[in-house]
Order: structure tokens, then sequence, then C-alpha cells
């Protein structure tokens, strides 16, 4: 690998120096100066992404930071520390995007109708005038007001994430064998059956029941509580572990002694389509019961909305929770089936995806954004709560929200949009990538070393390292990376790398370069995978084509990076046209 000099430059300096100024007086700051700027950006003072600044913050003490100190305690983690101190995180005026949520929370407190469930005593003995908001970004900023730490039964809340998890085991062919993925237009609770003999969906009861025998078909030696330790292992890592995943014994017994009309559809399900695996009856219910009888908060449920709405990966902890593909199923089922039999008039008037339970908690999801969870016992004549519905509501009357918001035309009633332009973010990412490159950031050194291991591959995938691929690399360095390499340094690094590989055939040069990118996927952000392809994209072309070794050479570095083919067909025709331009 070549070796430079990332050291700090003057210019890079400057910058530095001009990040420090955003919370210094008087030419030093302070340990409190500091986190309460983190604290306005919406990031909490234990966000374990900071660890490392705020341990170095801490041992500082109340005594004066200067710049010096000051330029050590970040640098390593230099990209997140610049867009909190500069506003560049999804939601850059957060003040002023909580004080709009707080308003529409208190304009929803006044509405008291609609009642608590009464066919379980517990939550029918709920306090009915509980009423919390909670909200969380793709990039973990936190607001929330009102009861959010009230631990309550998830109740149907369940439903999706025990569907998501089905699919990540047990693989979306075998668990759409018994259940179908078809709005119902019934009742939630109804035994219709489409005409195949599957369920409607997963968050009618009779799916959701199926769903838990899938789950619980794959584990013959576990039992129905063991099976929901997992998959409240899952609610965990999806919620950032912000608060401890109960489970309500209490709420079980009383699902158990009203479950009637559910042992009713699994008898049905049985009779007619069968179980997954035969798995046992009894079993299956119980899986089903104990999933709904998980206890969490909204503070902890918006966590969560927010994995979900960032593709499956925490913002809190950077960890892939659930493949973006199988969230992708997850929400557009939410979308059409997950506020009970309103779910048709709760699409045309909000435009998200959702999950409501008969406890009170609704959980919102703003693709690309944040998610938020609601808590208010008084439910509608549909099971949703009154309030939860109503905040929802106000909310896309307010803010660009509604998927269909985009076809607006820029005629969107005067709604707010709180996002920043995605384009503009981009060219500003790389620009911040340079900088925090040259100060020694560990997460852009990553992305350089994948970048120039990437372009190395396709410029030795026929055996031999042309100049003017060679001429390529260097030029995309300095075009996207801010470094410019000496030719002859490439040169010599491109024929060390060769004669390691020149007893393998050109195919196998690419093993460890698609392990490395598909173990580093989970970590890079799309701007970076993006960037690691067109890099290799760049070299590719550089004889003027894109030929059919070379575009599967493409092929494979996009599928280590989880970059769609389609993408990469779109960037060669949009290569080819300017050639014939």
């Amino acid at each position: 690998m070549i070796m430079h000099d990332f050291g700090p430059h003057r210019n890079d300096d400057d910058r530095l120096k001009a990040l420090f100024d955003l919370v210094a007086e008087a030419g030093v700051t302070s340990q409190e100066l500091i986190l309460t700027k983190i604290t306005d950006a919406g990031i909490s003072a234990g966000d374990g992404r900071l660890r490392h600044v705020l341990e170095k913050l801490k041992s500082m003490g109340d005594q004066p930071i200067p710049f010096e100190n000051f330029a050590a305690i970040v640098r390593q983690d230099l990209l997140i520390i610049n867009r909190i101190l500069r506003k560049q995180l999804v939601i850059p005026d957060w003040p002023e995007f909580c004080d709009a949520i707080r308003q529409v929370y208190d304009h929803v407190a006044g509405d008291r109708s609609g009642s608590n469930a009464d066919y379980i005593p517990i939550l029918k003995d709920a306090d009915p005038d509980k009423w919390g908001v909670a909200i969380c970004s793709i990039d973990g900023q936190r607001f929330s007001v009102g009861d959010v730490d009230v631990y309550h039964s998830i109740q149907s809340v369940s439903k999706p994430i025990t569907y998501a998890y089905a699919l990540n085991r047990e693989g979306v062919k075998f668990t759409h064998e018994f259940v179908g993925v078809e709005p119902s237009g019934r009742p939630f609770n109804a035994l219709d059956l489409l005409p195949d003999m599957r369920p409607f969906n997963p968050c009618v009861n009779a799916g959701a029941i199926m769903v838990a025998g899938v789950v619980a078909s794959g584990f013959p030696d576990l039992t129905a509580r063991e099976i929901t330790q997992k998959i409240m292992s899952l609610w965990g890592s999806l919620c950032g572990d912000v608060g401890e995943v109960h489970f309500s014994e209490e709420t079980m017994l009383s699902e158990k002694a009203t479950a009637d009309n559910n042992f009713a559809i699994a008898y049905l399900l049985q009779g007619r389509k069968g179980l997954p695996r035969n798995v046992e009856l009894h079993k299956m219910i119980e899986l089903y019961l104990s999933c709904c009888s998980i206890e969490m908060t909204a503070e902890m449920l918006s966590v969560a909305a927010a994995t979900l709405a960032n593709g499956g990966v925490c913002p809190l902890t950077g960890e892939q929770v659930l493949p973006t593909e199988l969230v992708k199923k997850t929400l557009a089922v939410m979308q059409f089936a997950g506020m009970y039999d309103n779910a048709g008039s709760f699409t045309l008037e909000v435009g998200l995806p959702a999950k409501s339970g008969v406890a009170g908690a609704v959980m919102v999801i703003i693709p690309n954004l944040m998610g938020f969870a609601t808590f208010s016992p008084r439910l509608d004549g549909f099971g949703n709560s009154v309030r939860g519905v109503a905040f929802c509501r106000e909310l896309v009357n307010r803010f660009t929200f509604h998927v269909y918001d985009s076809l607006s035309g820029s005629r969107s009633g005067c709604k707010l949009d709180p996002r920043e332009s995605q384009n503009n973010r981009r060219q500003r990412d790389l620009t911040d990538l340079r900088w925090a490159l040259s100060q020694g950031d560990r997460y852009a050194m990553k992305v350089y070393e994948l970048v120039l291991s990437s372009m190395m591959e396709v410029c030795l995938a026929n055996g031999e390292a042309e100049a003017a691929e060679v001429s390529v690399i260097a030029d995309t360095l300095e075009n996207l990376m801010g470094m410019r390499p000496p030719i002859s340094s490439l040169e010599r690094e491109l024929i060390n790398h060769q004669s390691g590989l020149s007893k393998r055939a050109g195919w196998d040069t690419l093993d460890a370069l698609e392990r490395r990118l598909s173990s580093e996927k989970a970590n890079l952000d799309d701007n970076s995978r993006e960037l690691i392809l067109e890099s290799a994209f760049r070299v590719a072309c550089a004889d003027g084509e894109v030929q059919g070794q070379e575009y599967e050479l493409l092929g494979r570095i996009a599928d280590a990076l989880g970059i769609y083919r389609g993408v990469l067909d779109i960037d060669i025709n949009r290569f080819r046209k300017r050639l014939s331009g």
C-alpha cells in the first residue's frame, strides 16, 4: 500500500481553527461550551459515537481548552464533530424543529376523545391521560416530550418486527409461502383468508399468528418464551439499547385468557393452509401472544423507528441490525396494513409507514430522515391511538413528510422541509472527507484505502497495468481525495502488487477485496460506497470503453458494496452517451 503524508497542512489547520472558533470564547473553549453545542444539535452527551471525544473532554475537567488541545480531542472523530458543530446533520436547525414538534404536541394534548382497550385488564386500567412523543433522526438527533419513559406492552407494534425477523432468518420465499402481502379490507381479527388459504398480510392477526408459526418452526428445540427472548434481543438492537426491553407476564396471562378468537384463527390456519413444518399450534400462539406482551417506551420505539428509516442501520450504534432489502419489504407492509382497518385513510392523509398497538403506541417511519413514536392509551374506533393519529396528521400538515410531497413541484402549501439538499450534502461530504483525511481521521483513511485498492484491482484485471490507467488512478485520487501520489510511486506499488499475484488467475485477485468490501459495507455510508465504485469505474473507462470483463469486475465490486447493478448500468449508459455525443 502506498504511504502518504496525511499530517496536517496549513490550510487544513486554518479550517480546524475555524471549527474551534465555533465553540471558543476569548481564544479558548471549555468542556461545557463543547457539550452545549453537541446537545443543541440534538446529540445526547452519552452518544456512543462520541465516546472518545467525551472521554478526552472529561479528562480536561473545568480548565480552559486552547486550540491545540481542542484539535487533539476531536481529530480522530473529526467528521461527526464537524457535522455537529457546523449544523450539518440531517436536520440542521434542530432546536427550531423541536419547537415545532412541541407545538404540535401541545395542540393535540387537548383531545380527550376515545377510550382505553377494555378486553385486557392491564390495558383497561392504564392511565388514559398519558401522552408522549419521542423523535430520533437518522443522524441520531433525539427529542422527546411528555410521557416517553412509560413502559407499555407494544401489542401489534410487534407484528412488523416479527415479520422482519422471519424474513431474515427463514428467508423471503419460505415466509411468503405461508403469509401474503395484500391489504385485507377486513377487521384485523377477521377469519378471512386469501383464495390460496394464506392470511392476507403480516399485520392482521391471522398473518401475525402464521408469521409466529414460521419463526417458531425454525426453533424446534426452544420454547416460545426462549424464542421471544431472541426477538426481544432484535428489538434491543433496533433501539440502540437506550433502554431495557421488558416482558410483561401479567399482559401475557391476560392475552391468553382472552385469546379465543386467536385460537380459532390458528385452528383455521392449521385446517386450511397447514402450519409451517407442522409446528405445534399452542407454541405458535404462545409466541404470538408473547411478542405482544413485550414492553418498551416511546423513547425506545423512536430509535427503533429511526433504524428502519435508516435502512436497518441503528443511528446510535452504526450497527446494521436488519438488511436494507428486508426493511423495505417491512415498511411496505406497514404502509398498507399498519394502522388496522384505517390503513387506507392513514396512507391517504399521512402517507407514511406506521404501526399502532392497542396499548396506545404508534411507531412511524419517515424514510431517510427520522422515526418517531407516540404513546396515548385512548383509542379510536379502529383501535388506533386518537392523539397518535392526530399528531401524525398535524405533523404532515406542517412538514413535507408525506411520501408524495415530492410531487408538489415546490407547491406544497408552504409546508416546511427541515432537510438539506442531498446533492449539496454529497459535495460537502467530499470536501469534508479530504480535510479529515489530511487530519488523520480513521474513517477517512479507511475510505482512501478502499478507493485505492479497488482502482488497483481494476487496473490489474487484465494482467498488466496500462499507462492510461495509472494516470487515471493518480487523477482520481487528486480529484476525489485531494491527494495526488507520484506516478512512479503508483507504478512501483502496482508492480509489487502484481508480482505477488502473478501465479493466480486474474479473477482471483478480487477475492480479498470483495471480502473486505463486504465486511466494511455496513460501516460505510452511501457517499463512501458510491465514491469507491465511482473510482473503480473511472479506471475501467480509462481506455474509452467498458469491456465485458471490466463490467463483470465492476459488478462484483458493486455487489460487495451493496450497490444495485442497475445503478452501475445507468453510469455506463451515461458514459457511452457522452462518448457518442
